[in-house]
């Protein structure tokens, strides 16, 4: 007993997407300098700002962190997230020179206050 003749098989080519290398520490940076300007910019509302300025800190503290790291990735992954990591960098500078400006801003008042004599 023969068998018919089987066509040959036809032979899948799995192709793999190769995705380009990633920048992950300039998104962090991105994302924190965003998340910290949003949340520091309140510190110059008298009361809320108190709350604004130390949840804003870390953030902004963070994206300044990941944000030198990230710059130094994208030079390795030649440019892969440069945009993002600088992003980040200068959104953590500013909100932290705001806090810092704002936070002796209101040291001064409240050490100008309680020295200024009152004489009745």
């Amino acid at each position: 007993m023969s068998y018919p003749p089987q066509p040959p098989q036809s032979q899948y080519l799995y192709h793999h997407i190769v995705r380009p290398p990633s920048n992950g520490s300039a998104t962090a940076a991105m994302v924190l300098g965003i998340v910290g300007i949003v949340i520091g910019i309140w510190s110059f509302v008298p009361i809320l700002g108190l709350f604004s300025a130390v949840t804003g800190f870390v953030p902004a503290l963070l994206g300044v962190v990941f944000g030198h790291v990230g710059l130094g990735k994208a030079r390795q992954l030649r440019g892969t997230g440069h945009s993002a990591a600088l992003t980040g960098l200068i959104l953590g500078y500013i909100t932290l020179a705001v806090i810092v400006l704002v936070t002796v801003f209101w040291w001064l008042a409240i050490i100008g206050s309680s020295s200024s004599s009152y004489s009745y």
